[in-house]
């Protein structure tokens, strides 16, 4: 085909139209298949670009964070020692009962009653009810008490009744001395750690074993 001769022989209007349409065709094909597909593509990259700087934004306070959660962590475990310490295992329970006699005979009480009663269990802990008659002065009574307070165990005193006695009592060098004498009675309560929780974990795991 003689292209000159075609161009040559065509009017200009239908020439110009020609190329136009030549000229829309490249135009909408460079538009459809080359930069349509590369500014979908660079806005792909760009969001990547944006999840992945989010996302070392985040680790980077995280890691910032970490020294201050570390801190946190230890101290919450030396809270939770300390109180696992005021809370005896079973096996200790008999030194203790041991130990909350001798205070009350240091503290000038002569014990009447002193019955451990049985476990009341909890949760995560046990209650064991200790109950207690003693003779004494207000002042003995008193000082055994703040004993009890000061020791590293938790004992708490419930259910406290007091009742006068004869003012008499026998002193020292064989006399009598006048100090008022009461009967104190009250419950004194100690905790174990370990309760209805930890044995169903013990039942679980000695069934495993089985």
């Amino acid at each position: 085909m003689d292209i000159k001769g075609f161009f040559a022989n065509t009017p200009k209007k239908q020439v110009y139209l020609l190329l136009g349409l030549a000229g829309a065709a490249v135009v909408s094909g460079w538009w459809f298949y080359i930069f349509q597909p590369a500014r979908e593509h660079r806005d792909h990259l760009r969001g990547q670009v944006a999840r992945l700087q989010q996302d070392l934004f985040q680790k980077q306070r995280i890691a910032e964070e970490l020294p201050k959660l570390e801190v946190a962590r230890k101290a919450l475990q030396e809270e939770l020692d300390k109180a696992l310490r005021r809370l005896p295992e079973e096996k200790e329970i008999p030194t203790l009962l041991t130990q909350i006699n001798r205070l009350g005979q240091e503290a000038g009480l002569a014990f009447t009653l002193f019955k451990p009663g049985k476990p009341i269990k909890e949760e995560f802990y046990s209650r064991i009810p200790i109950r207690i008659k003693a003779d004494g002065t207000y002042h003995a009574l008193g000082r055994f008490f703040e004993q009890l307070s000061r020791m590293e165990r938790i004992v708490n005193i419930t259910d406290l009744k007091l009742d006068q006695t004869d003012g008499r009592r026998p002193g020292t060098g064989g006399g009598t001395t006048d100090k008022a004498t009461i009967t104190g009675e009250f419950t004194a309560t100690t905790f174990t750690f370990g309760g209805s929780e930890g044995e169903a974990e013990a039942g679980a795991k000695g069934g495993s074993k089985g």
